[in-house]
């Protein structure tokens, strides 16, 4: 049975403490995890009726799964309008991460005036479509070596989404070495009440950390990686109101990529075509040698 993510404990006005989300506790904690807690801390130390727009943060160290997650909050300001929270989620006495969220009150935005790009309606619709985890089932079966196949292992680390890339080859073997964007639709598979904003914000920031790594590695024609790791992580919430059980469609781009790192781009948007959030991510990707296969 899936679990829900956040589970957060007040310790005192500025401090919580979270538990993990998979049950594997032997692995390393996934990073929209801590993103995700860091961000429910920072909000219910906010002001009420300010909503985050903006999430600027680092990945570390890697966390343990089987160790609690103590988040200690700095209130960096609380304006008429705007807001901003400072996270260190720690373990073990050393900081694993670090989060500044930005903060809108709601009642401020008077303009009702928008602009966004084009929704990508090209790309096929989730019914139908077969999920990254019944894919990469399906190729281990047909006698594929499992090291081979690209993608997170989101059974494990992310157990309460749902992934359906638009194109499962490419998704699983890469390109060939061609750049190329990537689609992925992403539903969260535990019902959220319409009301909690809280967890609905949290959520979409939990599930816009993943595959952004994998999109950064097809520009190499390789079958296994030494290392795969996001560095940093950058959202920007575009729209405060959207359903977070419905598919999302997550489009992925690696835009550039030296000295071992990969900088991608993304865009969330939801099924009727509204850009819900953009993100930005550094990731840090290191080959194996030929001589190491």
């Amino acid at each position: 049975m899936v679990r829900e993510w956040r589970r957060l404990k007040k310790i005192d006005d500025l401090t919580y403490v979270g538990e993990c989300d998979s049950e594997h506790p032997a692995a390393r904690v996934f990073g929209g995890h801590v993103l995700a807690q860091a961000m429910s801390a920072a909000y219910y130390t906010a002001p009420e009726g300010f909503y985050v727009h903006a999430v600027h943060c680092y990945f570390i160290r890697g966390g343990e799964e089987s160790i609690p997650i103590t988040y200690n909050v700095k209130i960096i300001r609380d304006g008429r309008n705007f807001a901003i929270r400072y996270v260190e989620a720690v373990q073990h006495g050393k900081v694993i991460h670090l989060a500044e969220f930005s903060l809108q009150k709601l009642a401020s935005v008077k303009d009702t005036f928008s602009l966004t790009p084009e929704f990508p309606s090209h790309v096929p619709g989730p019914d139908g479509l077969v999920s990254n985890i019944t894919g990469r089932h399906q190729k281990v079966a047909e006698g594929v070596d499992a090291r081979e196949l690209r993608g997170q292992v989101t059974e494990r680390m992310a157990p309460s989404l749902e992934i359906r890339p638009a194109d499962l080859n490419m998704f699983l073997h890469g390109t060939g070495g061609v750049n190329q964007k990537q689609y992925l639709w992403i539903r969260y598979k535990i019902p959220v009440d319409k009301s909690d904003y809280m967890l609905r914000h949290a959520t979409i920031v939990y599930l816009s950390d993943l595959e952004l790594v994998t999109t950064g590695a097809l520009c190499f024609d390789d079958k296994m990686f030494k290392l795969q790791t996001s560095m940093d992580h950058s959202a920007w919430i575009h729209q405060y109101e959207f359903d977070i059980n419905d598919w999302i469609l997550y489009e992925q781009e690696c835009v550039a990529n030296s000295n071992h790192r990969s900088l991608i781009h993304g865009r969330l948007w939801s099924r009727d075509g509204k850009l819900i959030m953009s993100t930005s991510q550094e990731a840090l990707i290191y080959k194996v040698q030929p001589s190491k296969i």
